[in-house]
C-alpha cells in the first residue's frame, strides 16, 4: 500500500531552516509541481513517475520545494510518506 505525504495533505508542518540565512522556509508543495506549467494538474500517480525517485522510493517518499522568503533561495527536502 502506498502512503500519503503528511505535508500534502496538510497533517504535518515541516519545519526548515535557509541553511544560508538560518530564517524559516517556506513549503511551497510537491518538487514536481514545479516542472511545467501543467504539472500541478496531472495525475498524481503520473507525475510521481517524474519525481526523480525509483518507483518503490515514490511509494515512500514525496520531494518538497522549500523556498526562504528572505533570501529567496530554494531547497528541495525529501518527506518521508506515512501510511
Amino acid at each position: 500500500m502506498d502512503g500519503i505525504c503528511p505535508l500534502c495533505n496538510g497533517i504535518e508542518q515541516y519545519k526548515l531552516k535557509c541553511p544560508i540565512c538560518e530564517n524559516h522556509c517556506e513549503d511551497k508543495g510537491r518538487a514536481v509541481d514545479y516542472e511545467d506549467k501543467y504539472s500541478p494538474y496531472l495525475d498524481y500517480d503520473i507525475s510521481a513517475k517524474s519525481d526523480g525517485l525509483t518507483e518503490q522510493n515514490s511509494n515512500q517518499y514525496c520531494t518538497h520545494m522549500f523556498n526562504c522568503p528572505d533570501c529567496n533561495e530554494g531547497f528541495l527536502k525529501i518527506i518521508e510518506k506515512i501510511k
